[in-house]
């Protein structure tokens, strides 16, 4: 594959992320977009914003939305285009040596904490395909996604298989690599 390929691909994941962040499809985001997607991802697991893991994922999203927001913002207008966006996904958590650990795994362990409605500190299929609603990913597609993300078998996803993913959907620029499948088959 060539790197303008790779490239390619990497924006697509990038960009499929901005939309999930744009909801209202306005072309920019800011940290209230990001909170609302937060606020959606509780509401869907029936959790309050003020609750132990309601309270640790919105600060998991406001962490990210700073790391993002300081390295993204390069107009100063305290909204990122999808450009500026990328630039800053890029800068922030791939080529950046400790941003990707330094603010995926407190967020990744907070979508975690949340997602695991019985408390067994794993996912289970149907607790990921909850998650997977909220991003409009199908339930076929969601299923596949599953499956390739629970690399152990075991029929649930720890914390490590799903930062895996994370990283991987976030950071790879292979196009067979299971982590794109994170939210469905790329286009």
């Amino acid at each position: 594959m060539s790197a303008i390929n790779e490239d390619t691909l990497l924006d697509q994941k990038i960009d499929r992320c901005f939309g999930h962040i744009d909801a209202a499809g306005k072309g920019s985001i800011d940290r209230e977009d990001l909170l609302t997607l937060g606020t959606r991802l509780l509401s869907e697991f029936g959790e309050q914003p003020t609750s132990p893991r309601g309270t640790r994922l919105m600060m998991g999203m406001t962490e990210f939305w700073d790391a993002l927001y300081s390295a993204a913002d390069t107009d100063g207008d305290s909204r990122l285009s999808r450009e500026e966006y990328r630039s800053g996904m890029k800068g922030a958590f791939i080529t950046s040596k400790d941003g990707f650990d330094a603010t995926f795994r407190p967020l990744t362990e907070a979508i975690c904490t949340l997602l695991d409605t019985d408390g067994n500190g794993e996912v289970d299929a149907q607790e990921f395909h909850a998650w997977q609603q909220v991003f409009g990913t199908s339930q076929a597609d969601s299923h596949e996604a599953f499956r390739a993300l629970d690399t152990d078998g075991s029929g649930a996803l720890s914390v490590d298989e799903l930062l895996a993913a994370m990283r991987e959907y976030y950071t790879s620029r292979t196009a067979g690599a299971s982590g794109n499948l994170l939210y469905g088959p790329l286009l």
